[in-house]
């Protein structure tokens, strides 16, 4: 990673999509990294066999540019792997073969991505649902040694396989408090974890919307209706 700056495209929710080709193409020629936000599959309006062609597509390109390329668990991804079921838009009749996909490629998928400017010292976190202040504290707080101070997303990865990764909170029909997968973009702006920057997709927008809290940056990259990916290239 380049120390005095370093230029990501973050990728919203692909939903069965196949328009992410286009935008890694174009990032990797500009070199730029990639980080896809998560939720790869379930789409209303495409078929499964379209949606498995794209993701095992998808597996490969990534594998292909692993040093360039990043790509994050969003719910939908994660209740396949972890047989999750009641979840919707989950494709029942095709979950197996989903889950192997996922599976057969567990170790090109992650829970969270960082990055720390060298100069600036400023952090920045990319998860699938974004890390609210409240979740910090009760849950991903508790796996840090006292004497240890590790960046956010090493910790989050180290999660996983915890169940307390999956948490929904109130505006996503669940009850206590949202985690990084289930988390509503407005319950990230009502409780931020401060002091770092944030980008995350999940929760459905018009358009890619950037909040600024202090001298931290908010970003929510999801596309309304999964229709189309939604996408956003900054410089860190």
């Amino acid at each position: 990673m380049n120390h005095i700056g370093y230029n990501a495209v973050f990728i919203g929710d692909i939903h069965g999509l196949s328009e992410w080709e286009q935008l890694c193409n174009d990032a990797l020629n500009r070199f730029y990294d990639i980080v896809f936000l998560g939720d790869y599959v379930d789409s209303y309006f495409m078929r499964p066999v379209e949606q498995l062609h794209n993701l095992k597509n998808l597996c490969k390109f990534i594998r292909k540019h692993k040093k360039h390329t990043y790509a994050l668990l969003g719910n939908h991804d994660y209740a396949y792997l972890y047989n999750i079921p009641s979840i919707t838009g989950h494709q029942y009749e095709h979950r197996f073969e989903y889950r192997k996909i996922f599976d057969d490629n567990r170790d090109l998928f992650q829970i969270a991505w960082g990055y720390t400017n060298y100069t600036t010292k400023k952090y920045t976190l990319a998860t699938h649902a974004g890390l609210t202040q409240k979740y910090y504290d009760h849950y991903v707080k508790k796996n840090i040694k006292e004497d240890e101070n590790p960046p956010i997303h090493e910790v989050l990865n180290k999660m996983q396989d915890d169940q307390i990764i999956w948490k929904v909170g109130s505006m996503r029909g669940g009850m206590g408090t949202p985690g990084v997968l289930w988390a509503d973009y407005l319950e990230v702006l009502e409780d931020p974890y401060t002091g770092i920057n944030q980008v995350f997709g999940h929760t459905p927008r018009p358009t890619v919307t950037m909040d600024h809290i202090v001298d931290d940056f908010i970003v929510c990259i999801d596309d309304i209706g999964n229709k189309h990916i939604k996408s956003m290239m900054i410089t860190l």
